[in-house]
């Protein structure tokens, strides 16, 4: 166990700032959450619906953006001059962000034919057209922070997150319930204290690598098609993979939002404790990436296999802990967010299911950041697809619509998708590890 010691601080090394920051990221979400249920149970159905759409859209350019780092950090294993493509970067991060405000605009003029209940619509379309324009402060915040970690500077951005949290609980609360010469703006304050921080975010990431850049005394080039190609490339299939993902959860939202904004609420309510756990299991994640990346543009077979192994025993680990907090007291976490007794005897349940969920998606998560280090992101993006479309929903529509159990269902649907996922996922693991060990470890000799 002493020669593990190694691979798991170095994996704490990049994790700890990367949870921190990811927690950042959860916890924005809850306080929108928090708020929103003060307010209402149906500002918080309403948000949960347009958030579905948001992000089963935004998700997609996200993919691309996570290949900066996966791509750069394959580049420094075999010693290439990384910086320079700082620049480009940045454009393609805003050029991506440009083509998803504009679907995220047509589609809010589409939101009354989905058929929501008529009482929510309005609250919906505010809430995604503000939010539209958040993108831009999103994705550049997002470009910059996978540049630098795959160089694994990792503190400023995920500190950044955490401390936004705060001013997003602030300005919700103003701009939400009114103070001052402020009115009372219900969804609409919601939506204008979410915009306010991503740009906020994203300004704030250019004026701290400005300085970084400027300093490394390299030349940075404005555009490298060379490397745009590689980054799309790499981030198609995450981006897929994502968007099949999100919209795998999402469609459970906007299915349920039709159903009733009661269910709608309960299931937002869960989403965020899932994902709260589910934000550490990342960051490790993300550092298996950037680790087996590295190695792997070194042709180290040993480091891979070692950096993999210890990973995913950290995520399983956390996941069980994860999962039996939840198992013990269900009602401590419903109660955070709602002492609305309706939407508190609709969640209640559901939590015991999902303690199994986290465990598997704890291994699945842990396997797709050894598939991305890799570079095989295509074999991750067929594993979610095939677990939630061949698998989740069927079972999760056919359990929810032929049986009484419209959120039980779902969420027993979610768990298959994470199994076969994991399954999926450690095939293709198991499968490259042997041949990297033929192809590598005469190299190392």
């Amino acid at each position: 166990m002493e020669k593990f010691k190694k691979y798991f601080l170095e994996i704490c090394t990049i994790a700890a700032p990367l949870i921190v920051g990811n927690l950042g990221h959860t916890l924005t979400g809850a306080v929108d959450v928090f708020v929103a249920a003060k307010y209402s149970v149906d500002a918080l159905a309403a948000i949960a619906i347009a958030n579905s759409i948001f992000f089963t859209v935004s998700m997609l350019g996200i993919g691309f953006l996570i290949a900066i780092s996966i791509v750069l950090s394959n580049y420094r294993g075999a010693k290439q001059h990384t910086k320079r493509y700082f620049s480009s970067g940045v454009m393609l991060s805003q050029v991506l962000a440009f083509i998803t405000w504009l679907a995220l605009v047509a589609i809010t003029y589409f939101v009354p034919k989905f058929g929501f209940e008529p009482h929510l619509v309005k609250d919906i379309q505010i809430y995604l057209y503000v939010t539209s324009f958040s993108v831009f402060g999103m994705y550049l915040f997002q470009g910059i922070k996978e540049f630098l970690l795959a160089h694994e500077i990792v503190n400023f951005p995920n500190y950044l997150l955490i401390s936004s949290v705060l001013l997003n609980l602030v300005l919700n609360w103003i701009f939400v319930f009114g103070w001052g010469f402020i009115p009372s703006m219900g969804v609409l304050g919601l939506s204008v204290a979410t915009l306010l921080v991503r740009i906020i975010l994203g300004i704030a990431m250019v004026v701290y690598t400005w300085n970084i850049i400027k300093k490394s005394g390299h030349g940075n080039q404005i555009y490298d098609m060379e490397y745009v190609k590689n980054i799309l490339k790499v981030g198609c299939p995450i981006g897929i993979g994502f968007l099949v993902e999100f919209l795998g959860f999402n469609i459970v939202t906007l299915a349920l939002g039709r159903h009733s904004a009661i269910y709608a609420a309960a299931h937002n309510i869960l989403i965020t404790l899932v994902d709260a756990a589910f934000m550490i299991p990342l960051a490790i994640s993300s550092a298996i990436a950037i680790k087996v990346g590295f190695y792997n543009g070194a042709r180290n077979y040993n480091e891979i296999r070692n950096f993999g192994i210890v990973g995913v025993m950290m995520c399983l680990t956390f996941m069980i802990f994860a999962s039996f907090m939840f198992a013990v007291m269900p009602d401590i976490f419903i109660g955070i967010f709602t002492h609305d007794k309706e939407l508190y005897n609709v969640a209640l349940p559901i939590v015991s299911l999902f303690v199994f969920y986290e465990i598997i998606d704890g291994l699945q998560i842990a396997l797709g950041g050894i598939l991305k280090g890799l570079k095989m992101t295509k074999q991750v993006t067929f594993s979610v697809f095939a677990g939630y479309w061949f698998v989740g929903l069927p079972v999760g529509f056919y359990l929810a619509h032929t049986r009484p159990l419209p959120l039980k269902g779902f969420w027993i649907g979610l768990f298959m998708a994470g199994l076969a996922i994991a399954f999926v996922e450690m095939y293709f693991v198991l499968r490259r590890m042997k041949k990297l060990k033929k192809e590598y470890l005469p190299v190392i000799k």
